[in-house]
């Protein structure tokens, strides 16, 4: 009986030495991994039914090669749709590039979305950018007196 008790917490001490080991990589990894690009976000006040409003965004590239944006998938909502000018665009490593977006009124309220871009950078191919902003009523849909 000592002798299994012996085998046993030999067996345990291994078995929790290994997943400590490995804990400990993959928390190392995700910690100390490529740097992440993150968009700031994006916000519209007060855009005129009817209208196109623009913003320019700054996107920092962190990593230590360039980073080209490719692209990008550009949603609608109740308000109007998005859209993005100037790609692609390459970023040179550690610095930063600008890229427009656009965002066509079609009717009050608010509105929050989020716009895909599409990067060459195979530890994060997109990036998300969120957008969100208020559609106010325009001349059109104001009431006649």
């Amino acid at each position: 009986m000592q002798r299994l008790s012996f085998r046993l917490k030999s067996f345990l001490t291994v078995y929790f030495t290994v997943v400590l080991v490995v804990a400990v990589i993959f928390y190392g990894t995700s910690l100390f991994g490529a740097p992440q690009i993150v968009a700031p976000l994006c916000e519209f006040k007060n855009i005129p039914a009817g209208e196109t409003a623009r913003e320019k965004i700054t996107v920092h590239n962190p990593t230590s090669q360039p980073l080209q944006l490719i692209g990008a998938m550009v949603p609608c909502t109740l308000c109007g749709c998005a859209s993005t000018e100037g790609l692609p665009v390459t970023i040179p490593p550690g610095q930063s590039g600008t890229v427009t977006v656009l965002f066509k009124a079609t009717a009050a309220g608010q509105f929050e979305t989020e716009i895909e871009l599409y990067t060459d950078n195979p530890q994060q191919t997109i990036v998300r950018l969120q957008v969100r902003g208020t559609v106010k009523p325009g001349a059109e849909d104001q009431p006649v007196k």
